[in-house]
């Protein structure tokens, strides 16, 4: 007879400089929190991605400074907390320390007085019982995969991703647009930083995906759907997808975090 599945969260990735580049400007970070003993302590996992912006001096120092510091906000302000007892933060609270996580991050990357131009996009997930609360700047990812179906959870911060909103692009012209890489959103720089945040349901089990533009911008999501939908252990999904991107040129650092949830 098959036991159920406990509950739990499990997590796996490849952060790979890819075939082209000289160096890896992406950075990841993950957390898994789970307990056994006679208390109930709801699963509890923190997830980030960063991909250090290419054409800027020491991108990869700002992705590792943005991720490191964020997931450090996140230890100290909820993590550490809870492991002490106290009450979990309600939604609105757990939001705002998301954007503030992301705003120290920025200031852990921007320091203009160096003349030195640093920046990096930041996707962050924290996963808390049955809500995901995701903050959000530039084109890295997130997905959600329920049911075989996959669901991108984000939205670019991109040049490209306003003139095809605003129809002044069109789908095909989008493949070959000289500018796709400009970000309008990233940590480090001058311009006002607005940091999308939001938070969802979950459904009991499913798998979630936080991915830079290495991989999402050239392997299609048909791919990384079927990919996901494998019932394998999550560091294979991580390899396959990073394999799946290689296969496709491997132009740019891949970076493939895979976390699967049951809860």
């Amino acid at each position: 007879m098959n036991q159920p599945t406990p509950p739990g969260i499990e997590s796996a990735f490849r952060c790979e400089i890819g075939a082209v580049r000289e160096r890896n400007e992406d950075a990841c970070l993950t957390v898994n929190l789970r307990y056994g003993g006679h208390f109930d302590f709801r699963p509890l996992g923190v997830y980030v991605v960063a991909d250090g912006m290419g054409g800027q001096v020491d991108g990869h120092i700002a992705s590792s400074a943005a991720a490191r510091t964020f997931v450090e906000f996140i230890l100290t302000n909820v993590y550490f907390p809870l492991l002490r007892g106290r009450p979990e933060p309600d939604e609105a609270r757990l939001l705002d320390l998301m954007d503030e996580a992301v705003q120290t991050a920025h200031e852990a990357v921007y320091h203009p007085e160096t003349g030195k131009n640093r920046g990096t996009t930041l996707t962050a997930v924290v996963l808390l019982g049955r809500r995901l609360f995701v903050a959000h700047v530039g084109d890295s990812r997130a997905y959600l995969q329920e049911n075989g179906e996959l669901r991108l959870l984000t939205k670019d911060h991109s040049l490209l991703r306003r003139l095809l909103d605003q129809g002044r692009l069109s789908d095909e012209d989008a493949r070959n647009y000289q500018y796709r890489n400009v970000l309008l959103q990233a940590l480090g720089q001058e311009v006002a930083l607005n940091t999308d945040t939001f938070a969802l349901d979950v459904p009991p089990a499913g798998k979630l995906l936080l991915c830079t533009d290495g991989l999402c911008g050239y392997v299609p999501e048909a791919d990384i759907a079927s990919i996901l939908d494998q019932e394998g252990p999550v560091q294979e999904m991580a390899d396959h997808l990073f394999e799946a991107a290689m296969a496709n040129g491997g132009e740019d650092n891949i970076t493939a975090l895979v976390v699967r949830f049951v809860l």
